[in-house]
């Protein structure tokens, strides 16, 4: 009876531990995830710091976005970088110069290029994309990052779906729901671009990150912070902010 017993508790035991385990998949913790990160409309201010060999240069920028398909950059300063604009309409990425005095379309491969100097892609900055749409998700495991308990998540593109990266490591805080870590990778599994959410406020409703770092892997001795220093989320947007006339204006 008393080893009876013993076998009854240590079952119940493992079968709370395993419970608690499957409490929450990785589709739901993903799904979490896109809820905090992905804003319907969004007006903000912000600075683009570029650290290059310990000499670090700040840009200040504003911009809007609405859903996935439309988002626009203007930056303020420092005075060479005054009156630079980035527009993103659906697959379309537009950049205007002052000295230029139009357009020029971005695609390709140069999506992918540096953004002002920075660690920061264009694809990076303007990314407002929903990964459970994009990602096929593994939970890998939990894990302590610094002070954070975290859910490990391996995000590996979708059959035919169009990603920045082929693979994503993703360390999940089990509290804000934000990744406080992501690592990037290449199709052949390099590891490329390493991204840390080091600040985020309550806006809406949302963890919303406000301060993010990235170090391309590819690049020695960088790297890269947005700071957002004031955002508003889900407001009315004019329409014409989303147009070519808008960006050559």
């Amino acid at each position: 009876m008393k080893k009876l017993t013993i076998s009854i508790i240590a079952a119940l035991i493992f079968s709370g531990a395993t419970s608690s385990l499957s409490a929450i998949t990785a589709n739901e913790i993903l799904d979490k995830v896109d809820a905090n990160m992905v804003a319907s409309t969004m007006k903000f201010t912000a600075e683009l710091k570029i650290s290059i060999s310990g000499s670090v240069r700040t840009k200040e920028f504003k911009g809007y976005s609405a859903g996935e398909d439309k988002a626009y950059m203007e930056f303020t300063s420092p005075s060479r970088d005054k009156g630079t604009r980035f527009l993103k309409l659906g697959d379309e990425f537009w950049m205007y110069l002052p000295n230029v005095g139009k357009a020029v379309k971005i695609a390709g491969h140069a999506m992918r290029g540096s953004m002002m100097g920075s660690d920061f892609s264009y694809e990076d900055a303007v990314s407002n994309e929903e990964l459970a749409e994009t990602y096929d998700v593994l939970l890998e495991g939990e894990e302590k990052l610094e002070d954070a308990n975290c859910y490990v998540l391996k995000l590996s593109l979708k059959e035919g779906a169009e990603g920045s990266y082929y693979t994503q490591k993703l360390w999940v805080s089990k509290e804000s729901f934000l990744p406080v870590k992501t690592e990037y990778f290449s199709r052949s599994g390099k590891l490329m671009k390493d991204v840390q959410i080091l600040e985020f406020k309550r806006i809406s409703g949302k963890n919303y990150p406000t301060r993010i770092k990235m170090e391309n892997k590819l690049r020695k001795n960088t790297w890269s912070e947005f700071v957002i220093s004031d955002i508003q989320i889900g407001i009315s947007i004019p329409a014409n902010v989303f147009t070519k006339g808008y960006l050559e204006r």
